[in-house]
């Protein structure tokens, strides 16, 4: 059952909006941290305005909440889980660009290429969350559980490969600007791996961001 099909009757046209945007918004975000990460690892050269992709995401963002509030506005008492989970996604994706501009800028701290055998484990781990984009904007815009659920142990994986890569850096003989560098761009990998895990628990667990009041 695809998003949509959620819906009951006619679709909003506000929300049919909004969902445009999330796409735009993580397509934006995969290109960027293509960019940003493909920088920082393999030294590649920066032909990419990564501050307009930024600005993309964020203006999409404002409008996701715009259209959702304006639709609850007009109708608070429709689809108010898929609103939920629009404003959801909509953050994640705002912060997965945050992330890619971090690792653009830890670049600029770099005094040499970026090297060795515990790059080439970062490299791998860029790679295969740089696979999970588009798994999970397929798995949220197609409503698939099944797909969800394996971007989710996708990532459970990575998170623990990525511990192992944190455990070798803290042992590492790596100058002190490697060690910064390298353990700055592991961690935004990780990061970014993290906020599209819970795009994909959108899915699985469309209120998981909706805590209980102790």
């Amino acid at each position: 059952m695809g998003f949509l099909d959620f819906f009951t009757g006619n679709q909003p046209p506000l929300i049919i909006d909004a969902l445009d945007d999330v796409k735009v918004m993580l397509d934006t975000g995969r290109d960027l941290f293509a960019a940003s990460s493909g920088r920082l690892l393999e030294n590649e050269i920066l032909d990419t305005d990564l501050s307009a992709q930024e600005a993309v995401i964020r203006k999409r963002e404002q409008s996701v909440r715009r259209a959702v509030l304006e639709h609850l506005n007009i109708d608070p008492k429709r689809e108010l889980v898929l609103c939920v989970k629009l404003l959801t996604v909509a953050q994640e994706a705002e912060r997965i660009g945050y992330l890619g501009r971090t690792m653009e800028k830890t670049a600029t701290l770099a005094t040499a290429p970026r090297i060795g055998a515990i790059v080439d484990e970062i490299r791998e781990l860029r790679t295969r969350t740089l696979g999970q984009f588009n798994a999970v904007r397929d798995c949220f815009i197609e409503g698939d559980m099944n797909k969800a659920d394996l971007a989710q142990k996708e990532q459970e994986a990575i998170a623990e490969v990525l511990r192992e890569v944190f455990a070798r850096l803290a042992e590492s003989e790596l100058s002190a600007n490697q060690a910064v560098v390298c353990t700055v761009g592991a961690y935004s990998i990780g990061r970014v791996g993290e906020h599209m895990a819970s795009i994909a628990r959108c899915v699985t667990e469309p209120l998981h961001r909706i805590r209980p009041v102790s």
